[in-house]
Order: structure tokens, then C-alpha cells, then sequence
């Protein structure tokens, strides 16, 4: 399995229909082609991690990186690596700096879209995502899961 986490500059005023229109796409590409993920939306910025056969995950990204909704897209880890987010085609997260329950996903990103984060952190921003996929996945939430 491939497995890819980068971030990326939106704009900060990118309506919910927009977004809805970005999952609802992303979610059907991603069943269809087994790639499973985590998508996390700030104001100004995605990070998004994906994951699955090699040749799925580099041509998604490919495809993701010319979309003109978003650029300056910046690859912080490529590697061979298990899934780590089965059961999730495309988990979303809008994170929002004063909500306590993402506020750290909030500052990370935030730091990564500023360059602050060396594509060698990139194994702590996964981490961090992991975590937040084991603790929120029993629970219901907004977050897309396959059946």
C-alpha cells in the first residue's frame, strides 16, 4: 500500500457547496478505486492523506494537484505503509482554530501550509491524524465511512 499526506492553499472563503461538491466526488472516486483517507479542510488550506494501490494513490494525487480549486500543493510523506485509515473512503474534518476538538489539527495544518513543517514531520502530522482516526471512528460523526 502507498500511502501520501500533503497540504495545500485553498481559498479561505470556499463555500460549503464547494466542499460538499469535493467530498461527494472525492468519496466515489475512492470507493471505486479502493483508496481510503482523511480530508481535512481550513480556512485557506487542505490536508489530506491518501491511501491504497500505489498506481491509484500517485494518479489521484496527479489529478488533485492540477485541480485549480486549490495549489501550491506540497507532498510531506510518501512511503510504503498498512492502511491506517480502513473503513474510511474519505473522512472529513473542518477544522476550526478555537474548537477544542480540533484545534491541534488545526495548528499543525496551519503550520504546514506556512512551511513550518519540514516534509520530514510528516510522520508526526500522520501520527496525529491516526490518533484522531481511532478516537473519532467508534463514534457518530460527520465523517464518511464505507460500508
Amino acid at each position: 500500500m502507498r500511502q501520501l499526506l500533503y497540504v495545500s492553499n485553498t481559498d479561505r472563503g470556499l463555500s460549503p457547496d464547494v466542499i460538499d461538491d469535493i467530498l461527494e466526488v472525492s468519496r466515489r472516486n475512492n470507493r471505486l478505486l479502493y483508496l481510503t483517507g482523511i480530508l481535512l479542510y481550513i480556512d485557506g488550506g487542505f490536508l489530506q492523506v491518501l491511501e491504497g494501490e500505489e498506481s491509484a494513490v500517485r494518479d489521484t494525487y496527479l489529478r488533485i494537484s492540477n485541480d485549480k480549486r486549490h495549489w501550491g500543493a506540497k507532498l510531506l510523506l510518501d512511503r510504503q505503509s498498512p492502511r491506517a485509515f480502513v473503513g474510511w473512503n474519505m473522512g472529513f474534518e473542518h477544522a476550526r482554530p478555537y474548537d477544542p476538538d480540533t484545534a491541534n489539527l488545526f495548528a499543525i495544518t496551519r503550520e504546514a501550509l506556512e512551511s513550518r513543517i519540514t516534509p520530514e514531520a510528516g510522520t508526526v502530522v500522520l501520527t496525529m491524524l491516526e490518533t484522531f482516526y481511532r478516537v473519532q471512528r467508534g463514534e457518530n460523526l460527520k465523517l464518511a465511512r464505507t460500508a
